[in-house]
This record gives C-alpha cells, sequence and structure tokens, in this order.
C-alpha cells in the first residue's frame, strides 16, 4: 500500500541541497513588476516580505518570472515559497521548479544533484502507483543534465527510464537515447533507436534527421543494404528541393555501389530533370552522360547545364534535342539554344534565330516570346535606341498579348538607363494608361507621380497617383491614395478624401496610419494590455467563422472538434516538449499540426486558441493568420476583436511594461517592433544569426550588455524573453535618440544601421517623414519601417496606452 508523502520529512534533505545551492539576495520588498534583470549567475535569497506571501500567490509570481525567461526571480519566490511553506500543497511543484531553474540557468552540475534529490526524496512511483508528471519531467530534466555533463551511460540509462512511463515523449526520449548510445559506440542499439524514430509520428524534420543517423551508422557498420533501405523511405519523406538534392545524390551513389544500376539512374534522372538549377544535378549529370543505358533526354540535360550557365555543354544538347522534337516545342528548344549563344556572346546568331523563329510563329506565344527577345538581344547588343522602338512596335502590334505592359515596362527602364528622364515619364504614363489594371502600370504610375511630384508637378502627380489608386487594392491602393493626398493642399477636398481612402483601403498599413496622423485622427483602443479574450469575443469569432466555412460554429454543433484539436499528438507533444525545456521541438510541433489544417479554418482557429491559452503567441498569431488567409476577402476592420488580438498579441506583459518605461518607449511601439521582428517566438534566430524576440545580433549584444552592465553575458541569454525584451528596448530607444527622435528613423536605423538611416535622412533629423521612408534603398528596411508603423497603429487602436 502506497502511503501519502510526509512533506515536512522529504522536502527536508531536497531543501538543505536546494537552499544551500541558491546564492542569491532579493529586493526588500515584494514588487511584481522585474526590476532590471541582474547578471545570469546572481541568485537573490528570500526576504521577509516576500515569505509573508501566501504559497499560492508565490508559486504563481515563479511561474509567471519563469515564462519571462526570468529564472533569477523566479528562483527567489520558489525559495521563499519553500521557506515559508514546506508542508504546503505547492512545495513540491516549487522543488521541482527551483531544481529545474538551475538547468534553466545552465548550472548542470547542481541541476542533476537537485533533480536527483527531488526525485529520491518524494514519493516512488511502482507498479500500481505511475510516475506523476513532475516525476517523470524530473527524469527527464535529468538525462538531459548528465547529457550536458557527458556522461552518456547515465544519460541513456535515465532515458530508458523515462521511456519506462510511456509517455507522448517516449520517442524524442528514444531520440536523444540513441545519441548517448552513439557517443558510447554503441552503434548498433544506437541505430536501432534512430530507425525507431523515423518510422514513428514525431515531426518530419526530426524523423528525416534520425533516417539520416541511422543511415550513417548502418554505413559505418557495415550494413549498406539496410542503409540503401532507408534512403528510400527518407526519400518517401523528403521534399525541400534542396534538402531532397543531396539526399538524391548520396543514395543513387548507395544504390549504384550496391547493383541497383536502374534505381540509380531514376534517381539521378529525378535530379537533373526535377531540380536541375541544384549543383547536385550537375553530378548527377556528369554519371548519367557516361552510362548510355541512363535514358536521361539531350532537352534535359541541356537544361541542367544552362542553369549553371555552361553554355558550350549546353549547345550541342540543344542540337540533339531539337532534331527528337516537334512543333511547339522544337520551337521553344530553339529559342532556348538562341539566349544560350546570346550568353556566349553571340549576338549575331542569337539575332538570327531569333528572328527566324518570329517570321515562322508570330501569333504563337513562343513566337511573340521571341520577338522580345530578339529587341532584347539587340538593346543588349549595344542599339539602346532599336530595343526602346521594337518594344514599341511590340505593344503597338499586339496590344491585346499579355507581354504588351511588359514591353513597354522594359522600353521605360532602357530609356531611363539612357538618362533620358522625360522619355522615361512619357513611358511610363502611357503604360499606365493602356493598361491600367497590369502589375508593371502599377510601378510605372508610382515611379511617375513620384518624377512629377519631385518638379513640381503636382496636379500631374496626383493624376498619375490616383489613376494607379483606381486599379489596385490594398496596400498598393493605399500607398497611391497617401500620395494622391500628399500632391494637393491640406485645404483641397481631394486631400482628406484621398487620405480616408488610404485608410479604407488598407487599415492596418503604414499609409493607413500616415493618414491618420495627417487627420489629426486620435488612434486610441480601450482594452487594457492585461485584459483575456472573454467568452463573448470567442463566441463572436466561431460565429463568424462560421458564416463562410460552411461548418457550424464551435458553440452549436462542433464542439467534438476543439476535443480533437486538443487531443492531437502533435500538440500533446508540443506541450510536453515545453515542459521539458524543448522548446524548438515544441514549435516544430505546433507548426506541423498548423501544416495538417491547413485548409480547415475551424481546426486552425482551435489551434490558435489553445496556443494562446498555452501562452505560445507565435502559434496563435501564425494560426490566426492561417484562418484570415481562408476567409474570403474583407475590411480589415470587420475581422473579429479575438482573431485581431490573436495577430496582435501582448503577451510578456510585465516585462514589456517594465522595460518600456525604464527606456521611454511606448510598450505599444514595442510589441509593434517585436512583432515584426520575431513574431514572438522567443527561439528565433534569422539566416544572418539574430537571435530572440528583439532579434539582437550577438556582437550587438555584447556591447548593449557592457552599457547595461549585465556581468557574464552569453548570447544563449538572448532566447530569454525578459533579456531579449531589454536588449531590444534599450536599442531602439538609443536609434530613435539618435535619430532626433524620429520613429520611422529610429526604425530604420535598427534595422538599417544608423549610418544608412543617417543617409537616408541627410543628417540625424527626419524632416519629412514620408520622404525620408521613400527614400530608403534598402527594399527591407523600408517594408520594416513600414510594417512597425503599420503595426503600432493597429496596437494603438485595440489597446489603451498604459
Amino acid at each position: 500500500m502506497n502511503k501519502p508523502p510526509r512533506r515536512a520529512g522529504w522536502l527536508v534533505p531536497l531543501l538543505a541541497l536546494l537552499l544551500a545551492a541558491c546564492d542569491i539576495v532579493s529586493p526588500s520588498v515584494p514588487d511584481p513588476s522585474p526590476s532590471p534583470l541582474p547578471a545570469p549567475s546572481a541568485a537573490p535569497t528570500a526576504t521577509p516580505a516576500l515569505a509573508a506571501l501566501a504559497a499560492p500567490e508565490l508559486l504563481g509570481r515563479a511561474l509567471r518570472a519563469r515564462a519571462n525567461g526570468d529564472y533569477d526571480a523566479a528562483a527567489v519566490d520558489l525559495r521563499a515559497l519553500l521557506d515559508a511553506h514546506p508542508t504546503s500543497a505547492e512545495a513540491r511543484p516549487a522543488a521541482f521548479y527551483l531544481a529545474e531553474s538551475f538547468a534553466l540557468r545552465n548550472r548542470w552540475t547542481s541541476a542533476i544533484e537537485a533533480i536527483r534529490t527531488f526525485l529520491a526524496s518524494g514519493p516512488q512511483p511502482d507498479a500500481l502507483h505511475p510516475a506523476d508528471d513532475l516525476y517523470a519531467r524530473g527524469v527527464f530534466l535529468l538525462a538531459r543534465g548528465y547529457e550536458q555533463a557527458g556522461t552518456w551511460a547515465d544519460a541513456a540509462a535515465a532515458y530508458e527510464r523515462y521511456r519506462g512511463f510511456n509517455t507522448v515523449l517516449e520517442p524524442y526520449a528514444r531520440l536523444r537515447q540513441a545519441a548517448q548510445q552513439q557517443a558510447l559506440g554503441r552503434n548498433d542499439a544506437a541505430a536501432a533507436g534512430y530507425e525507431a524514430v523515423a518510422a514513428g509520428e514525431i515531426v518530419r524534420g526530426e524523423r528525416a534527421g534520425a533516417y539520416e543517423k541511422a543511415i550513417a551508422l548502418r554505413l559505418a557498420i557495415g550494413q549498406p543494404d539496410r542503409a540503401l533501405a532507408l534512403y528510400r523511405a527518407l526519400l518517401d519523406l523528403a521534399e525541400a528541393p534542396g534538402y531532397r538534392a543531396r539526399l538524391l545524390l548520396d543514395a543513387a551513389a548507395l544504390a549504384e555501389a550496391q547493383g541497383a544500376p536502374a534505381e540509380a539512374h531514376a534517381w539521378r534522372r529525378e535530379l537533373a530533370e526535377r531540380l536541375p538549377a541544384t549543383p547536385q544535378a550537375l553530378d548527377a549529370l556528369a554519371r548519367l552522360a557516361a552510362d548510355p543505358e541512363a535514358g536521361l533526354a539531350p532537352a534535359a540535360a541541356a537544361r541542367v547545364y544552362a542553369a549553371h550557365e555552361q553554355w558550350d555543354a549546353a549547345l550541342p544538347l540543344y542540337d540533339a534535342a531539337i532534331q527528337a522534337a516537334s512543333g511547339d516545342d522544337a520551337r521553344e528548344l530553339r529559342r532556348l539554344r538562341a539566349l544560350a549563344r546570346r550568353a556566349q556572346g553571340n549576338f549575331a546568331g542569337a539575332l538570327a534565330e531569333l528572328a527566324e523563329l518570329a517570321a515562322d510563329a508570330p501569333d504563337r506565344p513562343v513566337g511573340r516570346q521571341a520577338q522580345l527577345d530578339w529587341v532584347q538581344t539587340t538593346g543588349q547588343g549595344g542599339d539602346a535606341a532599336a530595343a526602346i522602338e521594337g518594344y514599341r512596335q511590340f505593344a503597338d502590334a499586339y496590344p491585346d498579348d499579355s507581354l504588351a505592359p511588359e514591353a513597354l515596362a522594359r522600353a521605360a527602364a532602357l530609356l531611363a538607363r539612357q538618362n533620358d528622364a522625360e522619355g522615361a515619364l512619357a513611358q511610363r504614363l502611357e503604360l499606365g494608361h493602356r493598361y491600367p489594371d497590369s502589375d508593371q502600370a502599377h510601378d510605372a504610375l508610382y515611379a511617375a507621380g513620384w518624377a512629377l511630384f519631385n518638379a513640381g508637378k503636382n496636379g500631374a502627380a496626383y493624376a498619375a497617383w490616383d489613376l494607379l489608386r483606381q486599379h489596385t487594392t490594398g496596400a498598393a491602393a493605399a500607398q497611391a491614395a497617401f500620395w494622391s493626398a500628399r500632391a494637393r493642399e491640406a485645404q483641397s477636398p481631394d486631400y482628406t478624401a484621398q487620405l480616408n481612402a488610404a485608410r479604407a483601403a488598407a487599415p492596418d498599413s503604414y499609409y493607413a496610419a500616415r493618414a491618420a496622423d495627417l487627420l489629426s485622427l486620435p488612434i486610441s483602443g480601450t482594452l487594457p494590455l492585461d485584459a483575456p479574450i472573454d467568452a463573448d469575443s470567442w463566441r463572436a469569432a466561431e460565429d463568424w467563422i462560421a458564416t463562410w466555412s460552411r461548418q457550424p460554429p464551435l458553440h452549436v454543433g462542433t464542439q467534438g472538434y476543439a476535443a480533437e484539436v486538443a487531443r492531437a499528438p502533435q500538440l500533446q507533444r508540443a506541450l510536453a516538449l515545453a515542459d521539458v525545456g524543448l522548446q524548438p521541438e515544441a514549435i516544430a510541433e505546433w507548426n506541423e499540426a498548423r501544416a495538417a489544417w491547413r485548409d480547415d479554418p475551424v481546426r486552425l482557429y482551435q489551434l490558435a486558441r489553445l496556443a494562446y491559452e498555452h501562452g505560445v503567441p507565435y502559434i496563435a498569431l501564425k494560426a490566426a493568420e492561417d484562418v484570415l488567409s481562408l476567409a474570403p476577402a474583407q475590411d480589415g476592420a470587420a475581422t473579429p476583436l479575438a482573431l485581431r488580438r490573436l495577430v496582435f498579441p501582448v503577451p510578456y506583459g510585465d516585462v514589456m511594461l517594465a522595460q518600456a518605461r525604464q527606456h521611454g518607449l511606448d510598450p505599444l511601439l514595442l510589441y509593434a517592433t517585436l512583432r515584426q521582428e520575431s513574431l514572438f517566438n522567443p527561439g528565433a534566430v534569422s539566416a544572418a544569426g539574430a537571435v530572440g524576440l528583439a532579434q539582437v545580433m550577438p556582437a550587438t549584444a555584447q556591447g548593449i550588455a557592457q552599457n547595461l552592465g549585465v556581468a557574464d553575458f552569453a548570447t544563449a541569454d538572448l532566447y530569454r524573453p525578459a533579456v531579449g525584451i531589454r536588449f531590444g528596448a534599450f536599442y531602439l530607444s538609443r536609434q530613435i535618440a539618435a535619430m532626433s527622435g524620429s520613429l520611422p528613423g529610429g526604425l530604420a536605423a535598427y534595422n538599417g544601421g544608423l549610418g544608412n538611416a543617417q543617409r537616408w535622412a541627410g543628417g540625424d533629423s527626419v524632416p519629412d517623414t514620408d520622404r525620408f521612408v521613400e527614400s530608403i534603398d534598402y527594399p527591407e528596411t523600408r517594408a520594416y519601417v513600414k510594417l512597425i508603423y503599420g503595426y503600432y497603429a493597429a496596437y494603438r487602436g485595440l489597446y489603451a496606452a498604459p
């Protein structure tokens, strides 16, 4: 018979260890708002003021600090709870989270000892009483600690122990156990573990990685036939082109070595035919060319060489392919051969071939494309005037062809390159009036409006931009309407009308926000930042989705969907992964569910709601956007409040408010910035290496740490929301100050660098906000400034400023 735990007794040894290890000091009064972050190694002790708080309040404070990544503050409250309330119901979870805090601060030696004591001191699982959640999490965390310490045998044993609990994380425990077995040289066992995980149901990326590890091990231990079978299974899973190309090349080489030439040929042909631009396609082509039985068509081989600009190799293959083709297929190959000749510098040969093609099929798409290619080749050969005239003649000859606006756009571009500003302007206006609905006209009319505006011809600029407004929608229409207004005097009726048109066309855009600024319209929401989404708002969103999804609302007839989504294996694994500190893996499981339901608005909505309720704003935001992408086109202002709040969330409220206050920022601006930077994913890492919620570069972060006096800073600290928010707030406030208080100037500096922002502004101040933004010659930075300015207005329209 299992005896009830004697709380004071089992906690005594645990407390002795945990309290001795917590070398910390705390504020003298219990303050729920965070103070400036201490260095990661600091760890405060409890005070009488904290001890006076009730156990549930202390545990709640600690868990909020933990969610914010402020692990030192969490440790303070947890220690206070254990000191003051050692026999409370909250004492056992407090002991676990205090032990966990060592791991979260990368103090793994202390974490191992604390977790071992926690596991040994509490109620023990047996056949009749399975391990509870905290005990199981403790075993997983202990295994991770051994892994960090490099004691692989202990780690493998702990993962084996965890697997015996049969939780949803068993595949992840097995995956990590296999890594420990591999480190120990137990390759057979490791390979078997990887294979079992690969054949399971966790996220595709983890399964693919497990397949690759198993393949490498099977090859290392001399089992190539087994490795080849694993490649076949992996290729059924792999979809990303670059990744698949690498696998195909390696699998083909192994198949050939294993005496399976037909399979090797098939995989190499796939590389050449479907992935010609990949580096692996060239290697595959060389292998196929050496084998007369390979069966690769000359046209496919030619396209591989052309994709890699190996024209000498491509031309004879085009010749062979043309001999075997007929009709438009042969004509297209001839056109590609002509372009290959042009790329070699043989303009005369290319022009002759293109002219022949154009004459042969003047009214077929391939013939008309050949005519445009002929004109382009003429221009590249040095006769720009003839090319300009050729483009115009093409548009006149084929006014209804979809290539006609492209021809006029090329003529305008050539005129601009010839420094014929008047000619380029006239050509763009002609294009805009003849083909106002074309994509080329949109760019042409916007550029023409700017040229006229800068020349002081405001009436003509207004006409160009207003024409653009009439033939576009969304952000493009808002941009055109806004600049139409700027071309008018403020007293003109058109001025107000166009600004209102900008606001209506794209309510969350930069131009809508700037229009409200110029109209002196207040943008002020009423929702407190800490107000939860209420039941009425959820219900209104469900009713709205039902109007177009052809499914009854969740609260009427599809409650089963909510339960089904909550029980989905991906979500169960995601929540459990977060509980053991594996955040990137958790996000991957959430995203796997999003992908599975990408066409189902009701399940996506429920997924977004569950993510919101579990404090995963990144997934809630993305799933809500998925729902909106499936909805019919509508005025953004009609989006249900619950969905707008998911798309513009306000997580980490206490940290955001404190850091915004400390650095003189509007917290809603800070929210808008972090939304653009990371979509509130604390684990975000950019292609350039920027890290965390504020996407701070590691080198920049080191400088910020010095300015803030943060000792022992490590780049990994940026994954902690409290650190990322603090560093982002500091850096943004510095950039805005450096640009004399200009918000667009500061945002441009944050993304593109202060030197560039000053170059675009012509100094350290921004006299004309809108001209400054349009002058930004980094497309990414220009879009960045516009997006955040629009998001800032959206936040101000939802939430009351603190």
